[in-house]
């Protein structure tokens, strides 16, 4: 089976969409989430791609689920949290 390219333009938008919903500036979302300004205007427009952790935490200040972050869809889980967060935090915090 071919594996596909994720798409971080797609998840980029999401970022934007949802932090624009927040009433979030992007000097908030990042002094929030503790990356540069520029990182997330990257991020952003999917022209870098940020780390497991910095994913993470963007789903935590965001209040949005990985699910949907990843890959746009909603989670599976009934809440904005569920399993698989819970574990994604729990491997963040083991391997900082």
């Amino acid at each position: 089976m071919e594996m596909k390219e994720f798409d971080y333009a797609a998840m980029g938008r999401r970022v934007r969409e949802r932090r624009c919903v927040r009433q979030m500036t992007q000097e908030k979302l990042a002094e929030r989430t503790g990356i540069s300004t520029s990182f997330v205007g990257h991020i952003e427009r999917g022209e870098k791609k940020p780390s497991i952790e910095t994913i993470v935490t963007l789903s935590n200040v965001l209040d949005i689920s990985l699910d949907y972050l990843l890959t746009g869809r909603k989670n599976r889980c009934g809440g904005m949290r569920c399993e698989l967060y819970d574990d994604l935090l729990e491997l963040v915090r083991v391997h900082r």
